[in-house]
């Protein structure tokens, strides 16, 4: 179920900014900005009746744009709302660029869907809450 909620995020993510590298790990060596790193902090899933379950993922995310003013990350915290706009149940709270362009936020990634048999559980709705802000100036 992780893996599902992941790639949901990386696909909306990749739609948003094709040209953009999405980490998912720690990069051991350098890299170029404009970057995205997105880490899972916590999965939950709950079985509902029958085969019907809940599943709610907890994304950190932090997003630079690659120039050290802040109208470069707002223009990218733009990017990023537009990214989840228009998903199932979309909710964008509002919240600061630091000083530097640098974005820290949390996105979550909630599902609905139905176990199945044999393969991976089919999701029936997907929703995103995308919080951004609130990171250490």
């Amino acid at each position: 179920m992780e893996e599902l909620l992941f790639q949901a995020a990386l696909s909306a993510l990749g739609e948003a900014f094709p040209d953009m590298p999405v980490f998912t790990e720690k990069v051991r060596q350098g890299y170029e900005e404009p970057a995205v790193f997105l880490t899972l902090s916590e999965c939950m899933v709950k079985r509902e009746m029958g085969n019907r379950f809940r599943a709610e993922g907890t994304f950190s995310l932090r997003a630079g744009p690659g120039k050290e003013d802040a109208l470069s990350g707002a223009e990218m915290l733009s990017q990023l709302e537009g990214a989840f706009r228009g998903k199932d149940g979309m909710a964008l709270s509002e919240g600061k660029v630091l000083a530097d362009g640098t974005i820290e936020g949390t996105l979550t990634a909630k599902a609905i869907g139905f176990w199945q048999e044999d393969g991976p559980p089919l999701m029936g709705k997907m929703n995103y809450t995308l919080e951004l802000g609130g990171g250490k100036d």
